[in-house]
């Protein structure tokens, strides 16, 4: 009997089974009904959604595309808002480089025995120049000391009295002190920076030079500005 079921190549050519077909139709039917059941529930949340949506028509100033300020940087942080821009349309948003060119004029400059073109012509000319640092210790106690600080001090007044006739006023007994340029050093008569004078004056061989002369602090707490000042001098 198996041997008429099967052929030479061992093939089934018997009738059909009835266990294989219902398996089958099982294994169909439940794919068909799972499918059944997923198209169902696509439909129900197709049908769900339009019912979330608002029905009702919201003006174009109503709508909210952007959450508000408040909900992005908190309660905590106030927030302002301009609407009009407050540059003026005439001005450009990146201004071009604007190159300053300044102008010197002399006003009321005191009268001098050389001309002021001739010692700024004597700025290029580096072999007749000469930087000089004033220096003095201050508080000695003794009169000679006192005596040469005051000397020290006063120096680029009779420097000016020899180059500025007439500036300086021989018969009284305030210095004219061109160095103290700050009221603390007019007020208390100390130098508390450095200051710098440029004068023109002669040798023994009548040969004229351009002095730069710094002057400095006597006091200790102010030594930095004697120590810049002997890094640029050629002496002291």
């Amino acid at each position: 009997m198996d041997g008429d079921l099967y052929d030479e190549f061992g093939n089934y050519i018997g009738p059909d089974l009835e266990s294989d077909s219902d398996d089958e139709q099982s294994v169909y039917g439940q794919d068909n009904r799972d499918a059944d059941e997923d198209a169902m529930e696509e439909d129900e949340d197709a049908d769900a959604e339009p019912e979330a949506a608002p029905m009702s028509v919201v003006l174009h100033e109503d709508k909210r595309y952007y959450p508000q300020a408040v909900e992005v940087y908190g309660p905590d942080v106030e927030t302002v808002v301009q609407e009009e821009d407050t540059q003026a349309l005439d001005k450009p948003l990146v201004e071009p480089i604007k190159h300053k060119k300044f102008q010197v004029q002399e006003q009321q400059l005191p009268e001098t025995k050389y001309d002021m073109e001739y010692m700024a012509d004597m700025l290029d000319n580096t072999n007749l120049m000469r930087n000089v640092t004033l220096m003095g210790h201050l508080h000695n106690g003794n009169y000679e000391t006192i005596g040469s600080l005051m000397f020290a001090i006063n120096l680029c007044n009779l420097f000016s009295l020899q180059t500025h006739p007439g500036t300086i006023n021989t018969d009284t007994t305030i210095p004219m002190r061109y160095t103290d340029t700050l009221f603390v050093e007019q007020e208390r008569g100390v130098s508390i920076k450095s200051m710098p004078v440029t004068l023109l004056l002669k040798n023994i061989k009548g040969k004229s030079h351009l002095l730069n002369i710094m002057d400095t602090p006597g006091h200790v707490n102010f030594s930095d500005e004697v120590t810049a000042a002997l890094r640029i001098s050629d002496g002291q």
